[in-house]
C-alpha cells in the first residue's frame, strides 16, 4: 500500500467569522422571514388603501340654499330650499363634509323687482375644503320672483272654540286692537284680508273674561307680523231670548205726536228680564231724524236691546 505524504493530505481551512454587514443582511433577509413577509403584505395593503382613498370620486349631495336679496325686495314665490350638487374630491374629504359645509349662498342683491331665472353655476357659492370642486347642480336653474316689501293694516278676527256653560252664551268679542300691521311681498300682503288669533277656549265659561297676549296666526311664511299679540275681551252672560211686544207707544223726545202712534217691537234680553217686562213699560222715542230709540225701566237699561221695529216709517202729525 503506497504511502501518502502528510503534506499531500488537504485539510479544510477554518471558516472565517461573519462580518457585521453579513450579520445585518442575514437578520434582514433570512431570520424571521415569515413575519417579514406578513409585514410586507400589510404594508402593500395599506399603501393600496391609502392610494385608493386619495383617488378622486364623484358624490351627489344635498345643499341648502341661502339667498342674499336686495334690502327693499322680498322673494314672493317659493323657490326650492335645497338642491342636489355634484362634488368631486377624495373619498376621505367628501366623508368629512358636514351640514355646515353644505350651504350654497346665492347672491341676488344686484337684482331688481320682477321674474328672474337664476343659473346656480353662476350665482351659487359653497365654501368647500381644498381639493373638492363643484361639478354641477340639479336643477341647474331656479325661478324667483322679487317684489317690493310693503306694510299694511289688516283686521283681527278672534277665533273661538268650545261653548259656554249650559244656559250661557257669548254676547260679544272685543280685541283691544281692531287691526294689526303686517309686512311682506306686495302681492301676498294685499291678498290677505284678515288675520285670526290662536284659539280662545270657551268651554264651561259662565262669566266674561279677558284673554291676554293671544298670539295672531298667519299661515303665510312670507308675511311678518309687526303686532304679534292682542288682548281679547269676551263678554259672556245668560242666554237671551227674543220677544215681541205689540202696541208699544211711539213719541218724540219733545213729546210731539207721531203717526202711527203705536208699533210692534222685538226685544232681545235675558229670559227672566224679558218675561218680567210689561208692555206699558216699553216705549219708542224718535230722535230729530225720526230714528227709533228704546226706553225701558232704569233697572233694565243696557240689559234689554231693541232688535227690530215693525213699522218702517214714522211721520209727525
Amino acid at each position: 500500500m503506497p504511502f501518502q505524504d502528510v503534506d499531500e493530505i488537504a485539510t479544510p481551512e477554518p471558516r472565517p467569522a461573519p462580518t457585521r454587514i453579513e450579520k445585518l443582511l442575514r437578520r434582514i433577509f433570512i431570520e424571521d422571514w415569515s413575519l417579514k413577509l406578513l409585514s410586507l403584505a400589510i404594508a402593500i395593503a395599506l399603501w393600496l388603501l391609502v392610494t385608493g382613498q386619495n383617488q378622486p370620486v364623484t358624490a351627489h349631495l344635498n345643499v341648502q340654499l341661502n339667498f342674499i336679496r336686495p334690502q327693499s325686495l322680498e322673494i314672493s314665490n317659493d323657490p326650492p330650499r335645497t338642491v342636489d350638487v355634484m362634488l368631486t374630491g377624495s373619498r376621505n374629504k367628501l366623508d368629512e363634509l358636514t351640514s355646515l359645509d353644505l350651504v350654497a349662498t346665492v347672491d341676488i342683491s344686484d337684482q331688481r323687482a320682477g321674474e328672474r331665472v337664476l343659473r346656480l353655476a353662476d350665482r351659487a357659492q359653497i365654501a368647500l375644503p381644498q381639493g373638492i370642486k363643484v361639478d354641477g347642480y340639479q336643477p341647474s336653474a331656479i325661478p324667483i320672483r322679487l317684489e317690493k316689501i310693503v306694510d299694511r293694516q289688516v283686521p283681527v278676527e278672534p277665533k273661538l272654540e268650545g261653548k259656554p256653560a249650559d244656559g250661557f252664551e257669548v254676547y260679544g268679542v272685543y280685541p283691544n286692537k281692531g287691526s294689526v300691521s303686517i309686512r311682506g311681498p306686495e302681492s301676498r300682503v294685499n291678498s290677505l284680508q284678515k288675520v285670526q288669533t290662536e284659539s280662545i277656549w270657551l268651554a264651561g265659561q259662565k262669566e266674561s273674561f279677558t284673554a291676554a297676549s293671544v298670539a295672531i296666526d298667519v299661515a303665510d311664511p312670507k308675511i311678518d307680523l309687526l303686532d304679534p299679540v292682542v288682548n281679547v275681551n269676551v263678554e259672556i252672560g245668560e242666554r237671551r231670548i227674543e220677544k215681541t211686544f205689540p202696541a208699544v207707544s211711539v213719541t218724540t223726545a219733545g213729546g210731539n205726536k207721531v203717526q202711527p202712534a203705536t208699533t210692534s217691537v222685538t226685544l232681545l234680553g235675558v229670559a227672566s228680564m224679558i218675561n218680567s217686562l210689561r208692555p206699558e213699560e216699553v216705549k219708542i222715542v224718535l230722535d230729530g231724524n225720526l230714528e227709533p230709540r228704546l226706553e225701558v225701566p232704569d233697572a233694565l237699561r243696557g240689559k234689554v236691546t231693541l232688535k227690530s221695529v215693525h213699522t218702517s216709517k214714522f211721520a209727525l202729525k
